[in-house]
C-alpha cells in the first residue's frame, strides 16, 4: 500500500488506463472462448435466443440428418465484416448437434480452390462469391441431407437473413425430418400462383407452404379431395358449384381442418381475362355460413381510426399524408394474446376487410383478430377506391365502442347445408358433425398477397407467419410457430402515429374547406381568362381587376392553408425532436451524471 502512495498521480492515471485496456481485452478473449454458446438477449422479440420450439424439434427427431457447412478458411480474412456472423453460424450448428442426441451430425468443410471439396460444394448447390475481382472464390453455405434422398440447402448465408438464422435452420431440419409431407388442398380464386401474363411472381405465402407441405391446387370444378388431405384452404370463393360446396360441407362435418379467406373487396384479385379488371371482386360462402350461424356482409368493409394506415395519396393534384381507414395495421389488443397461431406476432395487415357476426347462440365464433373500438363499417367499393379521399370515410366511423371480428374460430357441432342433395357417388351423406368443426374464418383475402406484408427488404407484417402457424396448428403441431415473427423490420412509433391521426381529424374539415375554396378561385380565374370578350389578347380592365381580387384572396387562402398544415404537423415534429434529442443525449448525460456524483463524493471525503 505504501508503494502506491509514492507513485505520482499522473503515473497512476497512465497505469490505470493500461490496466483497463488489458482487462477489457482479457475479458473479451475469455468470454469469446469459454462462453461462445452463451448469450444474454436484450432484444424485444428475443431474436438471439434458442426457442422452445427448436429444442422440441431437435429432441424429437426420428430421422438422422447430416449437415455440411461449407466455409472458406479465408472468409474472415477477406471479408472481416462476416466474422461475427460466421462464428454465430458455427456456434448455432454445434448447439443444434448437441441438443439432437446424436440425430444431427455436423461436418465443417473448407472448399479450397480447385479441390475436391470445392467440387463437392458446387455439386451440392452452394454458391460462391468473391471479395475482390482478383481474389479466389469464397464459400459460406450449408447443405443438409436425411437418410433417404432428401436434401435442403442454404446456398449462401446472407447477412440480411441473420435475424432469421434460427428459423431458417429449424425450418430446413423440420422439412428433412418429414419423409412424407402433409397434404394441403387449396381452392384459390385470388391468384397466389405465378402469372406470366402480367409478370406476377408466385406469392411468398404459397412458396413457403410448398417448402413445408405438399400443396395441391384444387380446381373449383373438382368435387373430391385427395384422401391424404390434412387441411383445406379456401381463398376468395366466388364461383363454387353446389357439388363443390357439398364437398366442403361434408369435409367440415367430419371435423376436417378448414381455413377460409373471404373478402368484401379483393383489391389484388387477378382477373381471368387479361386487361379486364375483375368483375365483382367480392366473395362469400353464404350457403354454408347461413347454416353455421354466421353473417358476413360482402358489401361492407371495416374502417378503423386507430389501426388505419398512414399513407401518401394524390388528392386533387396534391400529395397529402392521410389515414387510410380501410387499410388496417392490426396490433396490440387487436391480436388475441393467448392464441397460439398469433404467438410472437406483432402486426397483421388487412386491406378492405369485412367482418363476421354470430347469430346462433349454439354455434360459438371465437374471435382472434378484431378491429379497435374506434371502428365502423363503410361501403366496401368506396373504401377500395385507390383514387378516393380516405377522409370522406371518417363519417362512417361512429363511436359505438364496438370491436368488429376480422377472424375467428368455429369449433362447434354443425348441421349439413344440403338436406336433399343428389350425390354423384355412393358415399353416405353426413347430416351433422361426427367431430367438432375446426374452421378458421378470415375476412380479408388480400392479406395473403406479398404487397400486404412483404418488401424486398423483408417482412413488415406477420401475415405469412400467421398463415403457416394456423396450418401447422390444424395439422397438429406448432413446432416453428414461436420462431416466426421475430424478424419483422417495421417498428412504428405508436405515439407519433396517434398524434398524426388526432391532428388529421382535428384539422381535416378546415383543410378540405380551404382547399375547396382555393380550387374554386383558381377555376374562376381560368374562366375569366378564357372568356375574355375583348377581341385583342389584352384583358379588359374589369377582368384584370376581378383577377387581381381573386389572386389576393388566393394568397390569403393559401396562407391560411399553410397555417393549418403547420398546426397539423407541429405536435408531431415536436415529439420527433424530443425523441432524437433523448436518443442522442441520454448516454452522455448518464455518464456525465455518474462522473459528477463520483467527483462530489471525493470532495466530501477530502473535506472530512
Amino acid at each position: 500500500m505504501n508503494s502506491f502512495k509514492n507513485i505520482k498521480p499522473r503515473t497512476l492515471i497512465k497505469l490505470s488506463i493500461v490496466l483497463s485496456i488489458l482487462i477489457f481485452f482479457s475479458i473479451n478473449i475469455i468470454t469469446n472462448n469459454m462462453l461462445a454458446s452463451s448469450r444474454i438477449d436484450f432484444t424485444e422479440n428475443k431474436l438471439y435466443s434458442l426457442s422452445d420450439g427448436t429444442k422440441s424439434l431437435l429432441k424429437n427427431l426420428n430421422e438422422p440428418i447430416h449437415i455440411r457447412l461449407f466455409i472458406s478458411s479465408n472468409l474472415v480474412k477477406d471479408v472481416p465484416q462476416l466474422s461475427t456472423y460466421a462464428n454465430r453460424v458455427q456456434t448455432m450448428l454445434k448447439t443444434y448437434r448437441n441438443i439432437s442426441d446424436g440425430n444431427i451430425t455436423l461436418e465443417i468443410i473448407d472448399p479450397k480452390p480447385f479441390s475436391d471439396a470445392e467440387d463437392r460444394a458446387v455439386g451440392m448447390g452452394i454458391n460462391s462469391f468473391n471479395a475482390t475481382e482478383m481474389s479466389d472464390a469464397l464459400y459460406f453455405g450449408l447443405a443438409a441431407t436425411n437418410s433417404t434422398t432428401g436434401q435442403k440447402n442454404i446456398p449462401i448465408f446472407s447477412p440480411e437473413r441473420e435475424t432469421f438464422l434460427e428459423y431458417d435452420l429449424s425450418s430446413l431440419i423440420s422439412e428433412l425430418s418429414q419423409i412424407n409431407k402433409p397434404v394441403i388442398s387449396v381452392i384459390d380464386n385470388l391468384g397466389l400462383k405465378a402469372d406470366s401474363r402480367i409478370g406476377k411472381p408466385e406469392q411468398q405465402i404459397l412458396t413457403q407452404m410448398k417448402q413445408l407441405f405438399q400443396v395441391e391446387m384444387v380446381n373449383e370444378s373438382v368435387n373430391t379431395l385427395n384422401k391424404a388431405t390434412k387441411v383445406l384452404m379456401i381463398i376468395h370463393p366466388k364461383y363454387l358449384s353446389d357439388e363443390t360446396l357439398y364437398m366442403i360441407d361434408q369435409w367440415v362435418l367430419k371435423g376436417g381442418p378448414t381455413l377460409i379467406f373471404l373478402d368484401p373487396y379483393a383489391e389484388t384479385e387477378v382477373s381471368r381475362q387479361q386487361g379486364v379488371p375483375p368483375i365483382n371482386p367480392r366473395s362469400n360462402l353464404k350457403k354454408l355460413l347461413n347454416t353455421w350461424g354466421i353473417d358476413f356482409d360482402d358489401k361492407k368493409a371495416v374502417l378503423d381510426a386507430e389501426y388505419g394506415f398512414r399513407i401518401s395519396r394524390d388528392i386533387n393534384g396534391r400529395d397529402i399524408q392521410v389515414t387510410n381507414y380501410p387499410w388496417l395495421n392490426i396490433r396490440g389488443d387487436g391480436l388475441k394474446q393467448n392464441e397460439s397461431s398469433l404467438s410472437n406476432l406483432s402486426t397483421i395487415v388487412m386491406t378492405t376487410a369485412g367482418s363476421f357476426v354470430s347469430n346462433n347462440e349454439k354455434i360459438m365464433l371465437e374471435p382472434i383478430i378484431t378491429s379497435s373500438i374506434k371502428s365502423g363499417l363503410g361501403e366496401a367499393q368506396k373504401a377500395g377506391n385507390p383514387k378516393g379521399d380516405p377522409r370522406d370515410l371518417l363519417s362512417d366511423i361512429k363511436a359505438k365502442d364496438q370491436k368488429h371480428i376480422l377472424s375467428g374460430w368455429i369449433k362447434s357441432d354443425l348441421k349439413t347445408s344440403f338436406q336433399n342433395f343428389k350425390k354423384s357417388n355412393d358415399t353416405e351423406q353426413l347430416m351433422k358433425s361426427t367431430n367438432k368443426s375446426n374452421i378458421l374464418l378470415v375476412s380479408d383475402a388480400d392479406m395473403l398477397m406479398d404487397r400486404n406484408w412483404l418488401t424486398q427488404r423483408g417482412a413488415f407484417a406477420n401475415n405469412g407467419d400467421f398463415v403457416l402457424n394456423v396450418v401447422e396448428k390444424m395439422i397438429g403441431g406448432n413446432i416453428l410457430s414461436d420462431l416466426r415473427g421475430k424478424g419483422t423490420s417495421w417498428r412504428p412509433f405508436e405515439k407519433i402515429i396517434s398524434l398524426e391521426k388526432i391532428a388529421e381529424q382535428k384539422f381535416q374539415l378546415q383543410e378540405q374547406m380551404l382547399a375547396k375554396k382555393l380550387k374554386g378561385m383558381e377555376d374562376k380565374i381560368r374562366t375569366l381568362t378564357q372568356n375574355n370578350q375583348n377581341e385583342s389578347d389584352i384583358l379588359s380592365p374589369e377582368t384584370l381587376k376581378a383577377i387581381e381580387g381573386f389572386k389576393s384572396e388566393m394568397m390569403s387562402t393559401r396562407s391560411q392553408l399553410r397555417t393549418v398544415k403547420f398546426d397539423l404537423r407541429r405536435d408531431v415534429e415536436t415529439l420527433k425532436k424530443w425523441i432524437i434529442s433523448i436518443n442522442v443525449a441520454i448516454l452522455p448525460i448518464f455518464f456525465a451524471s455518474i462522473a459528477l456524483l463520483i467527483s462530489l463524493k471525493r470532495r466530501r471525503k477530502k473535506s472530512y
